[in-house]
């Protein structure tokens, strides 16, 4: 699986990502005995992909981009009109993602409840901007598929073969871990912010 970022996926730090930086200045604290300090930060990944997979009931969006990666999105009701949008289209849109802990061994705990959305953790609001408060934080056991620590790009499947990219991990964060690994992780959900369809040219 490729992960080359000026391909299919090509990663901006302009326009979106300066008011994500802003917009996201924190996750809050979860009363909750898994919550982990949040250290990660909001990349903006600009995408020009095929869709193929949607799940309306869980709102989420599998697209392939041109060197055949697929990664799978979040895409909110009041963000994203993901009724419009079709099995085979093509789109072009922006989506982030963020790591926010640690990556680690899994307890048996963990192995027993694979995917778990944390309750508790939410991205401070900004009423100006809809689709921050929809982002959530997800604590999963994952297989690392890929590591590319020169971009920061890490690539992830969960239990349900489910792929998804984060990017802009720091190196750090990267350290003693291998591909192929089964880890788990707490990360922002790679969540659409703009999905929208590319009209097919007249024949």
């Amino acid at each position: 699986m490729s992960i080359t970022m000026k391909a299919a996926f090509s990663m901006t730090r302009a326009g979106l990502v300066t008011m994500l930086a802003l917009t996201l200045p924190m996750l809050s604290q979860a009363a909750h005995h898994e919550a982990a300090q949040t250290k990660g930060r909001a990349v903006a990944v600009e995408l020009d992909a095929e869709v193929t997979a949607i799940d309306l009931t869980t709102r989420e969006v599998t697209l392939r981009g041109a060197d055949g990666m697929e990664t799978t999105l979040h895409a909110p009701e009041k963000v994203i009109k993901l009724e419009d949008v079709s099995v085979g289209d093509r789109v072009v849109g922006t989506f982030f993602a963020a790591l926010e802990g640690e990556v680690r061994t899994p307890t048996a705990e963990e192995l027993a409840e694979p995917w778990v959305e944390m309750q508790g953790k939410t991205v401070s609001g900004d009423t100006a901007h809809p689709s921050v408060d929809a982002a959530r934080v997800i604590r999963a056991v994952v297989t690392i598929e890929e590591l590319n620590p020169a971009s920061g790009n890490v690539v992830i499947k969960d239990s349900r073969g489910k792929v998804h990219l984060i990017g802009d991990v720091e190196p750090e964060k990267m350290a003693g871990v291998k591909v192929g690994q089964t880890a788990v992780v707490v990360f922002t959900e790679a969540m659409a912010v703009t999905l929208q369809k590319q009209e097919k040219p007249a024949k």
